[in-house]
């Protein structure tokens, strides 16, 4: 997919005149929303309008702040609001994920490039995964506005992978905005080490007491630790290809401690799912494409352990708990999953016998254990007893994303998912094996970033949640056309975008 050279006509103004613009609404809407609802609204509306406009002309950085997005409305601005306006917070990433993707199309369309974006196997068997999903929905009379819901929520950041394709990156482009992400993840890092230094409370941030001994787990400005560990997780894999496979000595130095500081922050969120996806997503792609790097992470991990157990903790609070127990803890959440007393094990022995009774096309979409079932309600939970384990559940959802997606999907319904992520996932391990030095290190990485967050994903909803979802198909859609591009990208390709 060719990338249009930057035009000498755009001037270098009106892309920081469009940026104040959007900042100054941002802030009419945050300030304006305690005084008339109708405010945040406009302003809303308005800021996803501009977002549309820019990226018509600046297509792959409004990309990459769609994927971003979900962090701003989930975690960033609703501490910013008042209660009537938090919850329409949360609609703003998918307006603008629909918004922007709508004038992507608009954008494509007049250069005559849909063809090729939607040309892909995992489009098709997303189509597949659709029509299984209408025809559960059918068998087991799900209400239609439920059961366009559960579809819905499984399957929208897949737009991401489609928009992906539609702009184009090449190789220099995807480094940069990968790094965009990489960049915002070691911000959230490094306030979480300061967080573990000097004070939980630092900057007005909370820390989240968990329940087996950890005095409190660390997610800085992201808000939730397990998504925080789910970006982590996606991180460190670029980072510790890069620190083996980058050109110079002092880039794989920079790649060293920005791993080191990432994996430092993942111990100290106390997410075991996010310790299993990083852990075993880098293992995984360092034994299929490069192993290399193994000592090097295996050496980062261990020490990022050592220091994370023995720094200094709660300098500027001397009242806080000084040091929380990150071996015992663990070792408690291990008591309880071999003994068959940890929640997730119990949504899993109670979630067979309902697949057992609807083995291919499950229960039917939005019916068990995600975001649609919890909104409409859902009379399996009474039926198998389901309602007794949310008894004492603050959320009612399963915590698994796999358990969730096979439960309501059957089996045929999980197989279509999973080859969804293969056909796109496989060309990338292929062509990562061969390419070399920033091809090679964003492949490797997105096989890293992809099977871990997959790995993640069986401790907690992440790939239905459109916040590590987004990004989950954003790589996905960059490495499929990295996995085909020749090697050589045109010498004049601008960082990360051209003109409109």
């Amino acid at each position: 997919m060719t990338v249009s050279a930057p035009s000498h006509r755009s001037s270098p103004v009106a892309p920081t005149a469009l940026i104040v613009a959007m900042v100054a609404t941002a802030l009419v809407g945050i300030v304006g929303s305690h005084l008339a609802i109708w405010i945040f609204i406009a302003a809303a509306g308005l800021l996803v309008a501009e977002a549309a406009f820019a990226s018509l002309r600046w297509p792959r950085a409004v990309l990459v702040g769609v994927v971003l997005s979900p962090i701003l409305d989930r975690y960033l601005l609703p501490g910013l609001l008042p209660p009537d306006a938090q919850t329409l917070a949360h609609l703003l990433s998918e307006a603008l994920l629909v918004t922007v993707g709508t004038a992507l199309l608009v954008r494509a369309a007049r250069r005559s490039s849909i063809r090729a974006a939607f040309d892909h196997s995992t489009v098709r068997l997303t189509l597949v995964f659709v029509l299984l999903g209408a025809i559960s929905a059918v068998l087991n009379a799900v209400p239609i506005m439920q059961a366009l819901s559960g579809i819905g929520f499984t399957i929208d950041a897949v737009a991401l992978f489609v928009l992906a394709r539609l702009v184009g990156f090449t190789t220099r482009q995807a480094v940069v905005a990968i790094g965009a992400v990489v960049g915002l993840v070691l911000a959230g890092a490094v306030v979480a080490v300061a967080q573990a230094l000097l004070s939980p409370d630092l900057l007005g941030l909370s820390a989240l007491r968990g329940r087996f001994g950890e005095a409190y787990r660390l997610a800085a400005f992201f808000g939730d630790p397990n998504v925080f560990a789910a970006f982590l997780s996606a991180s460190i894999p670029f980072t510790l290809f890069g620190a083996t496979g980058l050109r110079t000595k002092r880039v794989r130095r920079i790649a060293l401690a920005t791993a080191f500081l990432l994996v430092l922050a993942l111990w100290l969120s106390f997410s075991r799912g996010g310790w299993l996806g990083a852990i075993g997503g880098f293992a995984i792609a360092s034994l299929i494409v490069d192993h290399r790097p193994i000592r090097v992470g295996a050496a980062v991990m261990v020490l990022a352990l050592l220091v994370a157990l023995f720094m200094p903790r709660n300098l500027l609070c001397p009242t806080c708990e000084a040091r929380p127990d990150l071996v015992g803890s663990t070792f408690g959440r291990v008591d309880t999953v071999g003994t068959g007393r940890d929640l997730r094990v119990l949504f899993v022995l109670n979630g067979m016998p309902i697949l057992a009774d609807h083995p291919l096309l499950g229960v039917g979409p939005g019916i068990y254990g995600g975001a649609a079932a919890d909104i409409y309600g859902t009379p399996v939970y009474a039926r198998y007893g389901t309602d007794k384990l949310f008894a004492n559940a603050t959320q009612r959802t399963v915590d698994d994303f796999w358990l969730h997606l096979v439960v309501e999907s059957g089996l045929l319904g999980l197989t279509a998912y999973l080859a969804m992520i293969a056909t796109a996932l496989a060309p990338i391990i292929r062509r990562a094996r061969m390419a070399t030095m920033k091809r090679g290190v964003v492949l490797a990485g997105i096989t890293g970033a992809v099977t871990g967050l997959a790995l993640n994903a069986v401790t907690t909803m992440l790939l239905e949640a459109n916040s590590v979802a987004f990004l989950f198909w954003f790589l996905l859609g960059i490495g499929s056309q990295l996995a085909v591009e020749p090697d050589s990208e045109p010498a004049r390709a601008p960082i990360l975008d051209g003109a409109g």
